[in-house]
């Protein structure tokens, strides 16, 4: 799924509550699992980075089932 939009914050709380994996995969192709938190500040930092160039084409990939309709009960309703 695709990251518009985002609150940081809010995403991070969702990862501490997700089962599985999720994935952040940039626009250069790099994949980080945000399991970890070390990737979490690589992955936050480059959302930032992309958004103060207005190109964030980041996105998430979930393995769990019910982390993927976490996640995506949120970036519907964080429209």
């Amino acid at each position: 799924m695709k990251l518009y939009d985002i609150d940081i914050q809010k995403l991070l709380d969702l990862l501490d509550k997700a089962q599985g994996n999720v994935y952040l995969v940039t626009e250069d192709g790099n994949t980080l699992n945000l399991k970890s938190k070390l990737c979490q500040l690589y992955g936050v930092r480059a959302l930032l980075d992309g958004a103060k160039s207005s190109k964030v084409s980041a996105e998430l990939k979930v393995e769990n089932p019910e982390d993927e309709s976490m996640f995506l009960n949120y970036m519907i309703g964080n429209r």
